[in-house]
């Protein structure tokens, strides 16, 4: 009997003195990112222990690959964040050594970009990290009566050329519209012409 119970107290000793498993947590300030703007990851490690290094993994869109998109530091309580920019739809996922967080899925949005060349004359800018030549944008206006934005013009993206970093790529198309002077105006892109790894987007507006 005595050793039974020493045996019992061996193995719940054993139980009570095993570590917990090491766990990490990942959050954006943001599940949507329009192309080019960073968004802020933050998470935390369960041993609370600083100066840890965490691998920040992604997996874009329309890939297989896993890639090291930044490496953050533990502080004193184990919590870690950092900024990540992503250029297409990607799903994120922190490690440290053997512990993995749950995979967070980060979606973005073309930058649309509405210039007003001359009075009635345009050009529309599409920036992405693949080109989006030959989709359409539709050039919108603001109706007061119904509160609402309609189309005026359907546009089809011209020839792309590199942006300023990469592997940003510019599709524009010049066009003309005739409209009211003072009237709201902006571009849109639907999820069906931006996807498959990019959503729906629209610019900031401007005075027709």
């Amino acid at each position: 009997m005595l050793l039974v119970t020493a045996i019992v107290g061996a193995a719940l000793a054993g139980v009570a003195g095993a570590a917990p498993p090491v766990t990490l947590t990942l959050a954006a300030s943001a599940p949507i990112v329009t192309y080019g703007s960073p968004v802020t990851l933050s998470g935390v490690l369960s041993t609370q222990k600083a100066n840890q290094a965490i691998a920040i993994q992604a997996t874009e869109c329309g890939s297989t690959k896993t890639a090291k998109a930044a490496t953050l530091k533990t502080v004193a309580n184990g919590a870690f964040t950092g900024p990540v920019t992503p250029t297409i739809g990607a799903s994120y996922q922190a490690t440290f050594k053997t512990a993995k967080s749950p995979a967070l899925a980060l979606t973005v949005r073309p930058l649309l970009e509405l210039t007003k060349v001359a009075t009635g004359s345009y050009t529309a800018k599409a920036t992405a990290g693949k080109a989006l030549t030959g989709k359409f944008v539709l050039f919108q206006r603001y109706k007061k009566l119904t509160k609402r934005w309609v189309q005026v013009k359907r546009l089809a993206l011209g020839a792309a050329v590199p942006g300023t970093t990469k592997p940003a790529m510019v599709s524009s198309v010049a066009f003309k519209a005739k409209l009211p002077r003072g009237t709201r105006v902006r571009l849109a892109i639907s999820a069906v012409q931006a996807g498959p790894c990019y959503v729906a987007a629209t610019s900031k507006t401007l005075r027709a």
